[in-house]
């Protein structure tokens, strides 16, 4: 593996030695890092429970047009991965390894993205460099291991704009069908903020450039791929719900994106951080690796700086934020500083005498032991928070000596390929450290007591509580005592659907008059329901410090 670190560099548009063992060693390590224990977490509320229970109730209500959440429509987002759910649903079962399976395609086809990127950028040697960042950061890691939309929008959108910038700069109009077939995915993915975001990389980096770039981009039959493949679903939406394309462009989007309806408001220095921490173990040289000087002219770097910039800018004036809106930054920052250590060696100065790479090394040593003393000795007032870290034991301490131990080891024997060593080291902890957390926030046990106690005419009541995993682990429709949910839109759009009720009085009653009633609440609000109903209950199962509960009436 380590020969990609020599500093053999031949012309890009050269066939290359190596090329087909770089495949070979990326597509074994994604199989790995993005496969292994794939299935074994718990499903986690409420993203993983969300579109896992959307993607069933594809196949349970037989409705490929309009997704559903508690039978109720959910038109959040478009359906492109809850139809790659389902499809995996119907190969693999309603199995965990099945509702990530297309997520964990969406990390592995990333990395190939990344490696003929960069291939095509600085050669062979570089590519592969800057793909094994990405695919051992462990942002990347671990957002390839969960089901949300982010990954696969990350790697359409990034397939998109790394496509169109080949055809604009390399004059290659036959990739422009391709960039726009994957851009026409990313909006059926999540919608036209794709396009939005593919057209700011491409205009920044053409105006930098002072590059033509609207009629080079200029495609007939790729505009009309990317239409003809993307349109009819919002036009079939809104066919069938006149109110969908006010509440999708206007709610979901500018809504996000305005205003702080949403509850995600942070600081605008928010993803600082978190583009740190995503980026991790490589987060401490990414300042050298762009403050590194070139002989050469910016080049293919200036378009993956303006990439990068422009993911973080347009998110970072969003007053909606979160952390993994920012995963389509991980693949330019990966390829530069893969080109930049690779540079090193090209350049035949070894690179522990490059002052500012040693300074990172060195930095990125003392944080390293630093945090491994703050976790074995904290001082009393990270006590009791740092109490709460003992759930990702022994993953997490262990992460933390690695962390420590690798730039250390760089500096002592001089090997640039200890950091990548560590990082795959690294990437094996993260598995057992999502088992951990999908401990605390899975509703599975409690799902599949739910079923095995299941009869017929029996009903799943939510008191002011609902759960999308437990939804899917039993396979039942939540009846929900009216409050503020997700679901509120679609229940606008089928009002008469039963499934709420007006007040406690109206639940009291449906409850009495089922054989048996299973209600999920938080275990506070257990002496409250019990003042209100009169019958003999049975607590079942706990998750977390919600409960679930049998109740017969009188």
């Amino acid at each position: 593996m380590w020969n990609f670190l020599t500093p053999e560099r031949q012309n890009p548009g050269q066939p290359q030695t190596g090329h087909r063992l770089g495949l070979l060693l990326l597509g074994l390590a994604g199989l790995g890092i993005f496969l292994f224990r794939l299935g074994t977490p718990g499903l986690m509320d409420p993203d993983e429970g969300r579109y896992a229970e959307i993607a069933r109730e594809i196949w349970v209500l037989q409705d490929w047009l309009i997704p559903h959440l508690n039978f109720l429509p959910y038109l959040e987002k478009p359906p492109l991965v809850y139809w790659l759910t389902a499809f995996s649903f119907r190969v693999w079962g309603y199995t965990e390894w099945a509702a990530r399976l297309p997520v964990a395609l969406s990390a592995w086809g990333g990395i190939f993205g990344a490696y003929y990127l960069g291939r095509a950028f600085w050669g062979t040697g570089p590519g592969f460099c800057g793909a094994l960042i990405l695919t051992t950061s462990l942002g990347y890691m671990a957002l390839g291991r969960i089901l949300t939309l982010d990954m696969p929008l990350a790697f359409f959108l990034n397939l998109g704009v790394g496509l169109g910038y080949l055809a604009l700069s390399r004059e290659r109009r036959e990739l422009l069908p391709w960039a726009y077939l994957a851009l026409a995915l990313a909006v059926l993915t999540k919608g036209p903020v794709a396009l939005v975001l593919a057209g700011l990389v491409w205009g920044g980096w053409a105006l930098l450039a002072r590059r033509p770039w609207l009629r080079a981009l200029w495609h007939p039959g790729g505009l009309l791929l990317l239409v003809g493949l993307s349109l009819p679903w919002f036009v079939g939406a809104a066919w069938r719900y006149p109110d969908f394309l006010r509440f999708f462009i206007w709610e979901q989007h500018f809504g996000r994106f305005l205003t702080a309806s949403f509850h995600h408001q942070q600081p605008f220095y928010y993803y600082v951080p978190v583009l740190f921490g995503l980026l991790l173990p490589w987060g401490w040289l990414l300042p050298w690796a762009l403050g590194s000087r070139r002989g050469d002219a910016p080049g293919d770097r200036l378009f993956l700086w303006v990439w990068t910039g422009v993911i973080l800018l347009f998110f970072t004036l969003s007053r909606g934020k979160l952390a993994p809106y920012i995963l389509p930054a991980l693949l330019p920052l990966a390829l530069l500083l893969g080109e930049a250590l690779h540079g090193l060696t090209e350049r035949g100065r070894p690179y522990w005498q490059s002052r500012g790479l040693a300074l990172s090394l060195g930095i990125w040593a003392l944080s390293g032991w630093f945090l491994v003393g703050l976790y074995f000795w904290p001082p009393a007032f990270l006590a009791q928070p740092g109490a709460k870290l003992a759930i990702l034991s022994p993953y997490l301490p262990l992460g933390l000596i690695i962390l420590a131990l690798v730039p250390t080891a760089a500096l002592i024997w001089r090997r640039l390929a200890v950091l990548f060593l560590g990082a795959l080291l690294l990437c094996a902890l993260i598995p057992g450290g999502i088992e951990q957390v999908s401990k605390q926030r899975s509703p599975r046990e409690m799902g599949l007591v739910l079923k095995s106690h299941w009869q017929p005419g029996a009903a799943l009541i939510g008191y002011q509580l609902y759960s999308q995993g437990l939804s899917f682990y039993s396979g039942q429709v939540f009846h929900l005592l009216d409050f503020r949910t997700e679901l509120d839109f679609g229940r606008s759009l089928d009002p008469a659907t039963g499934l709420f009720f007006a007040g406690p009085e109206e639940m009291a009653a449906f409850a009495d008059s089922r054989p048996l009633s299973f209600f999920f609440l938080k275990e506070k609000a257990f002496p409250r329901l019990k003042r209100l109903l009169a019958g003999n209950f049975q607590s079942l199962a706990r998750y977390k410090d919600c409960l679930l509960v049998a109740y017969r009436g009188k």
